[in-house]
């Protein structure tokens, strides 16, 4: 094996051994397919779940802040809300900033959360059980991920 194709291959397993990205998308999509079972009674998917939860904190003055705040590029939001929209979960409503328009939750939407948070909560449980003690060192790790990065 040439030098070029030994340093290839050794930066290859690297890659597969060591790959921040690779890890936490493959985690992500594991943990979304469980909360998306979870929340299937309800007819919710994690990110329509999460959107919700957002919205319903009632801080959130525009879509770009939403969006920022989610980690969401703006399309996929944009996307997401008008499902929750044409659902009639979502509404949207002057934000007190300029033309900038917020969300509010509906009270079906109120309805649909209340719903769907004891499944999430039951996910919720299976993902912390299956980490254990280290659940608490994830999290940590993960809320530093995302204010760092």
């Amino acid at each position: 094996m040439s030098g070029t194709a030994a340093l290839t291959a050794s930066l290859e397993a690297e890659v597969r051994e060591n790959c921040a990205a690779l890890r936490a998308r493959m985690a992500a999509r594991k943990l979304t397919r469980l909360y998306d079972r979870a929340l299937r009674p309800a007819g919710l998917k994690i990110t329509q779940f999460t959107l919700l939860i957002a919205v319903a904190e009632g801080k959130v003055r525009s879509l770009t802040a939403l969006a920022d705040m989610l980690a969401l590029e703006r399309s996929s939001l944009v996307r997401n809300v008008k499902l929750l929209e044409d659902d009639g979960l979502l509404e949207s409503a002057p934000s007190g900033e300029g033309r900038s328009l917020g969300l509010r939750l509906t009270k079906a939407g109120r309805k649909k959360l209340t719903q769907a948070l004891p499944l999430w909560r039951e996910a919720q449980m299976q993902v912390e059980a299956s980490l254990g003690a280290n659940w608490p060192g994830v999290k940590k790790s993960l809320h530093q991920l995302i204010a760092k990065i």
